[in-house]
């Protein structure tokens, strides 16, 4: 939650930044040069390093997920050996109990 918070104030002083910083300018970049708002440029730079930062993270995210998801399957496995040992020592110890006389 206060990730999503942090975000969301991130964004709001993002755009008023951007709102008020309106001028015309020129971007260059080797050979290509393009004239457009500096508001345009600034919510490009922060929307390309949002994207660019997500898929740096992709990798530690699947890794995370597939470490995950195995070992959910151990513990699933694990849980049904215990419950397993469980039932054959109950029946065991069932059979081993010597049997109760009346007399």
């Amino acid at each position: 939650m206060t990730v999503l918070i942090a975000a969301l104030l991130l964004a709001i002083g993002t755009a008023a930044f951007a709102l008020q910083n309106t001028d015309t300018v020129i971007v260059k970049f080797l050979a290509w040069e393009y004239q457009t708002s500096l508001v345009l440029v600034i919510l490009g730079s922060v929307g390309s390093g949002i994207v660019l930062a997500l898929l740096a993270s992709l990798g530690g995210r699947w890794r995370t997920s597939r470490t995950r998801r195995s070992l959910e399957t151990t513990v699933t496995s694990q849980g049904e050996r215990i419950r397993e040992l469980e039932n054959q020592l109950r029946r065991q110890q069932e059979t081993a109990q010597p049997p109760d006389s009346d007399s």
